[in-house]
């Protein structure tokens, strides 16, 4: 078996890789290899291989040298995403404001556009970096936690490394698409619509954005990411029902943004399902460690009963 082949190797890579840019991620996986099989003998044992992946530290510090710093507010692989929901926002944008001149032509004449691109070009600047922008400071955090606590080959948990496919592209650029309709569609309204459903949709849109990011960012949709995204669709759908029916006359794009949840929702019960052994280890694994963290905190407890116990035995074993 070759050595990236791995379980062990394969864990190691997928959290190496995690957060620096795309175009690193081969050239850290290269040079990480290569040292690695420097210091294995041709003849070794799973307990050699861990034994040297303990030894090589925390991937988060390997990963450091592949991480450039300085792309404004973000760093590494959130500022690469950010340009490329820069991107996919901006297309979004143009789809939509082209699909409201087909649909509803009219209701543009009385409009300034000058008001409405202005309008259009900072939610799209906004969206873009608030979600990457928050993305960076949740890596940096747990990169910085990670590298204060007793680094362990054990304690990283997947190795199954996450790609969003075209056809989760498409659902993002028709979702957006249709915010963006919806957001004009409230602007150029005949009738009085709030301040604050305006406000709130611009909420659900942003959110929705948000989690798109932090799938990207981290890599995968297990652990939290997996509730936050159940949480996005269900609280949107929810939400978008209630706003047609009793504030907002109902729209094909609400009705689309909907369908375009619902699918989400499908698509990540089909993958908790198929991957559910990922989930079951890591919930194993942290159990495991919670129940020995627990042990230690009561036997190093001065005034614990565990405590006492050890105390009586050293004592009675050295009269």
């Amino acid at each position: 078996m070759k050595l990236k082949d791995h379980e062990l190797v394969d864990r190691y890579i997928y959290y190496l890789q995690r957060y620096i840019p795309y175009d690193k991620q081969k050239k850290a996986e290269e040079d990480f290899l290569s040292i690695l099989s420097d210091r294995l003998d041709r003849n070794y044992t799973d307990e050699d291989l861990k034994k040297e992946l303990n030894n090589m530290g925390n991937p988060y510090e390997f990963a450091n040298n592949y991480t450039d710093m300085g792309n404004f507010l973000l760093s590494g692989k959130n500022y690469e995403i950010f340009v490329k929901f820069l991107k996919i926002l901006s297309a979004s944008a143009v789809i939509g404001f082209l699909l409201f001149i087909f649909n509803y032509f009219n209701r543009l004449q009385n409009t300034s556009l000058f008001n409405l691109f202005k309008t259009i070009i900072v939610s799209i600047f906004v969206l873009s970096l608030l979600p990457s922008w928050i993305c960076e400071k949740i890596k940096t955090t747990k990169i910085l936690n990670a590298l204060m606590q007793k680094w362990d080959i054990d304690n990283l948990y997947e190795s199954k490394d996450f790609k969003m496919d075209s056809y989760a592209i498409y659902l993002l650029l028709v979702s957006y698409t249709m915010f963006f309709m919806l957001q004009i569609y409230i602007i150029t309204a005949t009738i009085d619509i709030s301040v604050v459903t305006y406000t709130f949709i611009m909420f659900l849109f942003f959110i929705n954005v948000l989690r798109s990011n932090l799938k990207l960012s981290e890599n995968t949709i297990f652990s939290r990411i997996l509730y936050i995204e159940y949480f996005v669709d269900i609280f949107t759908i929810i939400s978008f029902i209630v706003l047609s029916n009793y504030f907002i006359p109902g729209t094909f794009m609400i009705n689309i943004i909907i369908l375009c949840n619902v699918i989400n929702l499908i698509v990540n019960t089909y993958y908790l399902l198929k991957e559910k052994n990922i989930l079951i280890s890591r919930k194993r694994k942290r159990n495991k460690n919670k129940r020995r963290w627990a042990l230690l905190y009561f036997f190093e407890k001065k005034d614990s009963p565990l405590a006492v116990l050890r105390i009586m035995l050293h004592f009675l074993l050295n009269i």
